[in-house]
């Protein structure tokens, strides 16, 4: 038999005991042994009910109720924040008001993403819900508690578990729910399980005071600016000079909203600098990007934009064999991560070096000199002086790109040291206290 094929044989009275009698050979040869020394029960079996959610519009306007979406859960904990609103009332939302320790398990992504699935805290920060791409699931708590199902689930043996149930098309991965409860878990007593609870809410209380130390920072910065108090005007109407528009290589309206004029005022009253170029504050480096044909689960993690956020860089599950490297960009302390297409404007610090490399989605900057401190140059690239930068600059019709010449173009507003440096130190707490949370959940 060739080496390295994995063969199992099974007969057909075990293809017929599953549900939808599969006979694909992934769902087989995927298959973990059991420890004999534990008890195992199916997962459906410890779960009182299973519920898709929402698939009514979003809104990035506020409108509505708060809604997770299946790129909303990191580290087995649902994010503090979302991005987009459901726009409906308080009737059609009961059904899928979401309350604290509600287990979402994410049923559609890539490959590399389907099942992950998050812990919801925090029902005391306001009503939220959840999208048709999660379905809540809800344990018997006398038999297993949530979090001790999402550790389960997000182990190595979890996930293997979860993968072979998958279906894959070209562009997403599903997970059939009703095929997720039928992977069997251990039974562990209650005692243990308890102890699992407490680390996750621990955790979850570490993330809640970082997310305050970092819009403590977040505020002090606009209030040493001037922009406290605020609101870009809402007027779209602005009168531009051919010439105006010859020096700004724009003649799209969007570019020229009156809100970008307003913001570029108040930012002229500061100490300036540009980004990048050749009298900026960083160097800009592009990674490129391998195809997605080296994408495997061996080799140099390859971090994509769904892989980070300002707060940190999730395990990538995509790797990359060593010889489609050699050319990518490696992640290095204190080098600053930027996005410059599909969510642009996202900045991350590195605190560390990594082997891991980048998509070309990713700029990298690095610190040419010392005027300015890496951790409050953080903090101002992924405030909305240069959020709004972005949006005016980025363009693209499905998906926005924000070019390199223009992200070294970004005006950057240059406080005295000491002012950065007490900026930076409540950053690095709330990096702190989200890094022992991450070791809680680990």
């Amino acid at each position: 038999m060739s080496k390295g094929l994995e063969v199992r044989e099974v007969f057909l009275s075990e293809v017929l005991a599953n549900k939808d009698a599969r006979i694909d050979s992934q769902f087989f040869t995927m298959a973990q042994s059991k420890n004999p020394k534990l008890h195992y029960r199916r997962l459906g079996e410890l779960l009182v009910s299973s519920e898709y959610g929402l698939s009514n519009e979003m809104n990035e306007d506020g409108k509505g109720y708060p809604i997770y979406r299946m790129n909303e859960m990191h580290s087995m904990l649902c994010d503090l924040d979302v991005a987009k609103c459901a726009d409906i009332n308080a009737s059609e939302a009961k059904e899928f008001l979401l309350r604290d320790g509600d287990l979402l398990f994410n049923r559609t992504n890539s490959y590399e993403l389907v099942g992950r699935c998050g812990v919801f805290y925090g029902a005391e920060r306001g009503e939220k819900v959840f999208a048709s791409y999660l379905v809540r699931l809800n344990t018997n708590k006398d038999l297993l508690l949530p979090e001790c199902a999402a550790a389960l689930l997000n182990t190595r043996y979890g996930v293997q578990e979860i993968r072979r149930r998958a279906r894959q098309s070209i562009n997403q991965t599903n997970v059939n729910p009703e095929e997720v409860k039928e992977i069997e878990v251990p039974a562990f007593e209650m005692g243990f399980q308890l102890r699992i609870r407490d680390a996750f809410r621990t955790a979850y209380q570490c993330l809640v005071e970082a997310e305050g130390k970092y819009k403590e920072a977040e505020a002090d910065l606009l209030s040493e600016l001037g922009f406290s108090n605020w609101h870009p005007t809402n007027d779209g109407a602005s009168v531009k000079s051919f010439s105006e528009m010859i020096n700004a290589g724009r003649i799209d309206a969007e570019y020229f909203q009156p809100k970008f004029d307003e913001l570029m005022r108040r930012l002229a009253k500061c100490e300036l600098r540009d980004l990048g170029g050749q009298d900026g504050l960083v160097d800009l480096y592009k990674s490129i990007d391998p195809p997605s044909d080296f994408y495997g689960d061996e080799g140099v993690p390859f971090v994509r934009i769904a892989d980070f956020s300002k707060f940190g860089v999730e395990s990538p599950e995509v790797r990359l064999p060593e010889d489609a490297c050699r050319d990518c960009r490696r992640i290095r302390k204190d080098t600053i991560l930027l996005t410059k297409d599909g969510s642009v404007g996202i900045a991350y610090k590195a605190e560390g070096d990594s082997d891991a490399v980048t998509s070309g989605a990713i700029l990298h900057l690095t610190l040419k000199d010392g005027a300015v401190d890496p951790d409050y140059l953080t903090l101002v690239l992924n405030s909305r002086i240069v959020q709004m930068q972005a949006e005016r600059d980025a363009g693209g019709s499905i998906i926005q790109h924000w070019k390199p010449s223009q992200v070294e173009k970004v005006k950057i507003p240059v406080l005295p040291r000491r002012i950065q440096s007490s900026l930076a130190d409540k950053v690095r707490e709330s990096f702190r206290l989200r890094n022992e949370s991450k070791r809680l959940l680990d």
